[in-house]
């Protein structure tokens, strides 16, 4: 696993300029949403609870920001409650309904983050490093936000012996 610093200055490399994050600051979170509408086809019940594949992949996300850094964990983790409690509803909608929930925010998600990539005439970082900038986008959307708001430092760096 690569230190959080390394992970967002990859992922910052690719949105330098504030017309692009400014677009990913709805992209993002359009494209999460929609991708946790199918994950939440699949489901199993348990102990009389309905568990589903979105549940899972988020619970596993959250572990894994926690690794990274707890305050942002802590921050996505308020996040993803309604994200995927919203996902969770637009799965159980009859299909047709579903899948329109699903193609749209999908589709306008992707326009957005598009759109910035061109303020930003650089190609998305998930076509060199698709795993890396899945996972990354919305953690790093949250650290620019309490960067710009003075209420975090950033990742803590080694200190390089010379």
């Amino acid at each position: 696993m690569k230190p959080l610093a390394d992970q967002l200055a990859f992922y910052q490399s690719y949105h330098r300029t504030p017309g692009c994050k400014a677009t990913h600051f709805f992209g993002v979170p359009l494209v999460t949403f929609s991708i946790l509408i199918p994950m939440g086809w699949l489901s199993a019940s348990a102990g009389g609870h309905r568990l589903t594949l979105a549940m899972a992949f988020v619970l596993c996300t959250l572990v894994y920001y926690f690794l990274l850094d707890p305050l942002l964990a802590t921050l996505m983790t308020l996040a993803m409650i309604p994200v995927t409690w919203g996902a969770d509803w637009a799965s159980r909608l009859p299909l047709k309904a579903s899948l329109a929930v699903f193609a749209i925010t999908f589709i306008l998600g992707w326009a957005f983050q598009l759109a910035g990539h061109a303020i930003e005439g650089k190609r998305p970082a998930l076509m060199d490093n698709f795993g890396q900038a899945v996972f990354t986008a919305p953690l790093f959307l949250v650290a620019e936000a309490l960067l710009g708001l003075g209420l975090w430092k950033g990742p803590k760096r080694p200190v390089k012996a010379d």
